[in-house]
Order: structure tokens, then sequence, then C-alpha cells
């Protein structure tokens, strides 16, 4: 039986003990050989080559699996144990290259704030930062190169021009938190994202405000303290600022890093090599010139061009073989994290019991394409979202409050095949609360000016003649062709449920402002349920648009999702 405070041992855990009992890698666990071996070379970004989604055999499971299984190893090594021991917060990132697992762990041992929330600007700074990175072979789990190297302090200034200071001062007059923040250096992580976030019916979105504070957490039991807050309208109202319920996220997680240093103590990492670890296509943390708004990129085959939006993550325009394919409405429009089973008494607001419940628009929650990568046979363009990102370097040093950031690729493919994938939550173990139920919105416009639509449900393909509803329990694949030429794009990897719709400009070409976000989410309050689009139109010869949708339930109850876990949709450019 399993104590209070011991963790079951993890699947890769369990796999490396039955490799070793094969003698399998039997560079795993050779006693008194950890350190720099001799007589190898040191990899270089020359060596590592992102792994495409379709390359790998099951990809959800290497996403899953494969980040805990590099981090055990890294850790295992004395002096980087410590590091993230002695340091007041950490996070861990993961990379997923053709051999090896990547992991890169960020760990200040000195964080400092400087100013008040009620001043134009504060500062948080973070200092004495170690960068543990490592490679690991993922056939054998053998940890084969290391670097460790202290980076320049960061600062993060936040602007406090458009801070809703009635809310903050409404939740520091809690009893609760005035006492929590006693004697701490905090600073406000948020406290005017109203307009994403819902509690009940009573107060859906729009009308209440998380405010939330952070702090070095080091020797603290508790990370953050937030309180939902009443806004000073309610339902046109003018309202007091009331605090309707706190949340204390404490400093135990399923799978925190410091818990892994623990469990992984004394075992031998094996031989390794000691050196520079050069990641190939890596965001220059100094140069944002890859987040401009737009840029186009002519490769394989692929002519795509991208722009970055106030809240659709980025929208992608591309060509393939210099033919349409995707009109510039493909996007990612939004992330849900709700409590509830994504039961909603109405749209945009959550039934039952008082819960939080986040609609990420993901162009507020992240600065949006920050790195390209070449694949063995294509490229890919990737998009980092986390509420509270914006301009913000991501938020890396484990101040992450909820496990909201998400990595979302499009793979383009010189065969025409198409990938878009998404990875939740990829900064991983220390994350402070999450939501059981994650649903991803994908939607894609055919750059067809008119088109039909079929559906294969293994028994062969069928027209469907008006606005549908397809799960993906009942059909294989999901068509779309052009009335005009012999080009159609074939979805062989579809959502669990999939809409196949007319295209209409006035739920579809919103405005990319403040007043276009509340327009749609608020009054129109259409967005959130899907079925709301079937209007039982015509789709025949039509211009037809695509929506898809994907969810994952990580478990019963609030609780911290620290495993990441992906979304994945595939689609075929064929007669091109």
């Amino acid at each position: 039986m399993t104590g209070n405070n011991e963790r079951i041992p993890s699947v890769s855990s369990q796999r490396r003990a039955f490799l070793q009992t094969l003698g399998v890698g039997a560079a795993i666990g050779v006693a008194g050989c950890s350190g720099q071996s001799s007589g190898a070379d040191l990899l270089s970004a020359d060596d590592l080559t992102y792994l495409a989604p379709r390359e790998a055999d099951d990809f959800d499971a290497l996403v899953e699996e494969r980040k805990l299984a590099a981090i055990e190893q890294v850790l295992a090594v004395e002096e980087a144990g410590q590091l993230v021991s002695d340091a007041v917060s950490s996070t861990a990132y993961h990379r997923i290259f053709s051999e090896y697992d990547f992991v890169e762990i960020l760990a200040p041992h000195e964080m400092t704030v400087s100013g008040s929330y009620d001043d134009e600007t504060q500062e948080i700074e973070f200092s004495d930062i170690k960068q543990i990175r490592g490679l690991v072979d993922r056939e054998n789990d053998q940890l084969v190169q290391l670097d460790i190297q202290t980076r320049e302090a960061h600062v993060i200034e936040r602007s406090n021009e458009e801070l809703n200071t009635n809310t903050v001062n409404a939740a520091l007059e809690n009893d609760t938190i005035s006492s929590v923040l006693e004697g701490k250096d905090w600073y406000v992580l948020a406290a005017d994202y109203s307009i994403i976030t819902a509690y009940s019916e009573e107060y859906p979105i729009g009308v209440v405000t998380p405010v939330v504070f952070n702090w070095n957490d080091r020797g603290d039991d508790r990370r953050a303290i937030g309180a939902a807050v009443t806004t000073t309208t309610l339902n046109d109202v003018a309202t007091e600022n009331e605090v309707l319920d706190l949340y204390q996220p404490a400093q135990e997680s399923p799978d925190p890093l410091s818990g892994i240093v623990s469990e992984v103590d004394g075992n031998d990492p094996g031989d390794y090599q000691e050196g520079a670890i050069e990641v190939p296509g890596e965001m220059d943390d100094t140069d944002w010139e890859i987040r401009r708004p737009s840029q186009t990129i002519e490769q394989n085959n692929w002519t795509i061009s991208w722009e970055n939006t106030l809240h659709d993550a980025y929208r992608v325009e591309a060509s393939y073989n210099g033919k349409p394919v995707f009109g510039d409405e493909s996007k990612v429009p939004w992330m849900l994290s709700d409590y509830e089973p994504f039961g909603m008494a109405g749209p945009g607001a959550p039934s039952g019991r008082r819960n939080w419940h986040f609609w990420d628009t993901l162009g507020f929650t992240g600065p949006g394409v920050i790195e390209k990568h070449d694949l063995s046979d294509g490229f890919r363009i990737r998009g980092s979202y986390h509420t509270g990102s914006v301009d913000h370097w991501e938020w890396r040093f484990g101040q992450n409050w909820a496990p909201y950031r998400y990595l979302i690729d499009w793979n383009f493919h010189e065969d025409g095949t198409v990938d878009v994938t998404s990875r939740h939550p990829t900064t991983g173990f220390r994350t402070t609360n999450g939501y059981p139920k994650y649903t991803f919105h994908f939607a894609v416009e055919p750059a067809y000016d008119a088109a039909t639509v079929s559906v294969d449900d293994g028994s062969g393909w069928s027209t469907v003649s008006s606005e549908s509803r397809f799960d993906r329990s009942d059909i294989e694949r999901l068509r779309v062709e052009s009335a005009d030429g012999p080009e159609q794009l074939v979805i062989s990897q579809p959502g669990q449920q999939n809409y196949a719709l007319q295209y209409d400009p006035e739920t579809i070409e919103y405005d990319q402002t403040l007043e276009g976000v509340a327009g749609e989410m608020i009054e129109d309050k259409q967005y959130l349920e899907p079925d709301n689009y079937l209007q039982d139109r015509s789709l025949d010869g039509e211009r037809v648009y695509l929506r898809m949708y994907s969810s994952r339930d990580t478990g019963e109850g609030t609780h911290a999702t620290t495993e990441p876990f992906a979304f994945r949709f595939t689609m075929q450019a064929e007669n091109y």
C-alpha cells in the first residue's frame, strides 16, 4: 500500500527497470561511470531533427510519457537535482527529436518584486537563473548529454495602466488574502480577465474577474492565492466589488520537479557527455523578430502565410504546388478549460456548482508564432500560448498559475499532408491547479469558391447535401472537393465532433478587436456551443467551412494536470 506522500513509480521508471533486467542499454545504471565520457563527439544542432507527428507510432503516448522519463534521467544527476531543490521556482520544457528527448529546466534562485500594483509599472526580476538541458536517448532512457549554465537575470516589466484596481482592492480587503500576503514580496498576476472567465450561471463571462497574487514561494506551503471578484456591473446594474470565493493552491502537486528529485535521489544516471546543447529552430528570446505580425514561408511545395490575431491564435493561408488549399480563416479560435463535463446551462456560463471556467482566446494568451522547425520532409510553424504571457517571455520560470499553456504546431509535408497538433500543458510539473475537461477547437476554410462535402463511414464515400455534424465514432474520413477542379482536401484524422457548414461571414469574419470578442462571445453567446451553427443550409456547390472539436478528460475534481497530452488533426491535399 502506498502512503500519502509516496508516488507510484512512473511507467518510464518501470520500463527502465525492465530494460536493465534484460541488459539492454548497458550504460544505464553502470556504477561509477557518471560524468563526462571520453571518445565520443558532442551532439550539435546539426545532429538533431524534430520528429514529425506522423513519424511516431503513437504520437499521443510519446507526448504523455517521454517528458517525465527524460526529466527523471536529468534530475538523477546530483548537481541538477540540487539546483532544482534550491530554486525559488522551476519549470520544465520538452522537445521531441527523431531519436532523442530534449528537456530544459529553468530554475531561478532569486526573485524580487519592485513597485506596487497601484504604481504605473511593477517589475519582477528573476536572477541567478540555472538553465539545465539534457538529451536522453529515447530507445533506452540513457542520458547522453547534459549542459548546465547560468543565464542572465530577466526582468518582466508589468504595466498596470489597464489593471482593474477596484477588483484588486476588493480582494485585498479580504482578511484571508491580506493575512497570506503579509510580509511577502508579491505581485498581481491577473486582475482583468473577465472577458474569458465565468463562475456560475449567476456570474457568467463578462461579470467576474479572477484576481490572482503570486510571490517568491520558497519555503511556503501556498503557491498563490486567487479570488473570484465581481466586476463593477452585473446585468447592467452597478454593484460593489464582491469576493465570491477564494482559491489557495498548495505547494504539493502530483509531480512537482522537487518531488522527482527526491524520487531519483541516489540513482546512477550512467555515462554521459557534458557540453553545450544547441537546439535547431529555437526561439531567440532576445530577438523577437519571428513574432512579427505576419510572415510568408515557401518550402517543400508549400507557400504558407500566417498572421497573428487578437484572439484566434494565428491564422494560416496555404497553397500547395501553386494551388490554394486553406483560406485565411483557417485557425485555432479557442481552448476551453472547464470543471464541468462541458455542461453549459447556456453558451458562456457553466452549469451547476460554482467553478472557475476559462475560455482562452488564444491571441490574448500568447505571442503567437515563435519558431519554425525543419522536418525530414517538410517544416512546421509553432505558436506558444499561456494566459498572461502576451509579452513576457512566456513566464518561463515556474510562476505559472494554472496549466493553461498550449503549443500549437502546423506541420506541412512535401507530399501534401498537413498535421495540426496542440500539446497541453507543456510547462509541466509546477502547475498549481487544473480542470479535468479541455476542449480544443480547430477551424478550416478550404480555399474553394464552391465545393461538395462527402464522408466515408467505412463502406465508401457518400455526399452530404446540407449542414451536418459528424462524430469520429461514425466516420473514418471527411472530404471537401472543389466544384471547379479535381482538388480536394481529405481529413483522415478528424475531431471527435466535426461540423460541415456553409461559410457564413457574419459568424466567422468578426472584428479582431475587444469589441469584436465581446460581441461574439458575450452578446451573440453562440461560440461555445457548436450545434448553434447548424442551420440546415445547403452544402452543394457552396463555400464550405469546417469546425472540428476534440476533448480530453483528465480526471475527477480540480487538480494539477501536470502530464502533457495532445490533440491532432490530419489532412491531405490531393489532386494538386
